[in-house]
């Protein structure tokens, strides 16, 4: 999908209600010219609460590396939590996780990716993180010079080919640096749907339409459950969950109270409660409102656990939380990129999702949107 960007800031502005700033228009989908003469520039956390640009020379890549122009990096909470630190021993832990760019150089080939295509000069990759992988290897950290290169906060990484890199010609670009969010939400909802057996005829509902709410409908769609509730309290997310799939959406804001909710609720469940409630939300909608929306018979999936925000249900889960965050299959990933390419068939607006974007040398402000909670996701371009 080839948009422009100053049609989606506007289109965004003013759907999801976020403070109108003016933005520099930039595009989003073009193909790097790669002469071997550039300059490396990186985003280096040289004091709390302010990154500097710092340049280094390109340097020559190993046989099994690549090197990789950044398109863009989603500001993840790590990045945030590293960004605000007051005290800290040596350099600051990984930054820039979330990024995504195009191949422009090449080390020994043959090369090929996890999946085992074979890679060249103008693919579009993502690096993933597994586990026993390098997580230097993911983001691309190398100290060059002097400068250690801040995984995806730069505009040139270094990436080891194989398992750590997938081959996404076929995602646009807000799908590629939603696919770490994409990759946590699909997994939870496929397995909380085998769990709980949903199929087109379940009705669910999705409390709360951030961005996890919204991708949650998006890939409830995907799975082929229609009937899809939304509840929140915002006006503007709930008009985005409509054109995310859902069919019916609550603000539960209701003058009825908590009563009025369930009223509505029950009628558009045929008189009676959900199959499933996917719980997206940790303010004032808690576990315990959850259960008021959910039969007897039915199953609360609460997405916190995974996605960082307190303990959850372990059913909903495969595996235990590794000390360093969680790394998902190789199954995991191609099931991910499916998802999100059935979204964006089905026309599914996920770009809408990518709310704030900054250029590399606003990263500063960037990181204050996010800390601000400002929109859904934010993201730094190298455009």
């Amino acid at each position: 999908m080839d948009l422009k960007i100053d049609d989606i800031v506007k289109q965004v502005l003013s759907e999801v209600g976020v403070p109108k700033v003016e933005r520099t228009a930039f595009p989003l989908e073009r193909q790097p010219v790669f002469t071997g003469n550039e300059t490396g520039r990186t985003a280096v956390l040289a004091s709390p609460e302010n990154y500097e640009i710092k340049e280094f020379k390109l340097p020559e890549i190993g046989g099994k590396e690549i090197l990789v122009q950044v398109e863009g990096c989603c500001v993840a909470p790590s990045d945030t939590a590293e960004f605000m630190k007051e005290k800290r021993i040596g350099q600051a832990s990984l930054l820039g996780q979330q990024g995504t760019g195009v191949i422009v150089k090449l080390g020994s080939p043959p090369l090929t990716d996890a999946k085992g295509n074979s890679l060249k000069v103008g693919d579009r990759i993502v690096a993933v993180r597994k586990a026993g992988g390098s997580i230097g290897a993911f983001a691309g950290n190398r100290v060059i010079t002097g400068v250690t290169a801040n995984g995806w906060f730069s505009n040139y990484v270094i990436l080891q080919a194989g398992s750590q890199v997938y081959q996404v010609n076929d995602l646009d670009l807000e799908s590629r640096l939603l696919t770490e969010t994409a990759i946590a939400v699909n997994s939870t909802v496929l397995r909380a749907g085998k769990l709980s057996r949903l199929d087109e005829r379940s009705k669910v509902i999705v409390l709360g339409c951030r961005l996890e709410g919204l991708m949650v409908i998006a890939a409830l769609r995907c799975m082929g459950v229609s009937s899809i509730i939304a509840v929140d309290g915002d006006e503007s997310m709930l008009k985005l969950a409509k054109s995310f799939g859902a069919e019916q959406v609550i603000d539960y804001r209701d003058k009825n109270g908590m009563a009025g909710v369930i009223e509505q609720v029950r009628s558009n469940c045929g008189g009676d409660l959900a199959d499933t409630v996917f719980q997206c939300t940790c303010s004032a909608l808690g576990r315990s409102t959850a259960r008021r929306f959910v039969k007897s018979s039915g199953n609360v999936c609460e997405l916190g656990y995974v996605l960082g925000r307190g303990k959850s249900s372990a059913k909903y889960y495969e595996e235990s939380m590794p000390v360093k965050g969680r790394f998902y299959s190789a199954r995991d990933y191609e099931q991910c990129f499916e998802f999100l390419k059935k979204a964006s068939e089905q026309g599914i607006p996920m770009y809408q999702l990518m709310t704030h974007r900054y250029l590399l040398e606003q990263i500063n402000e960037a990181h204050w949107a996010a800390i601000r909670g400002e929109g859904l996701a934010i993201a730094v371009f190298n455009r």
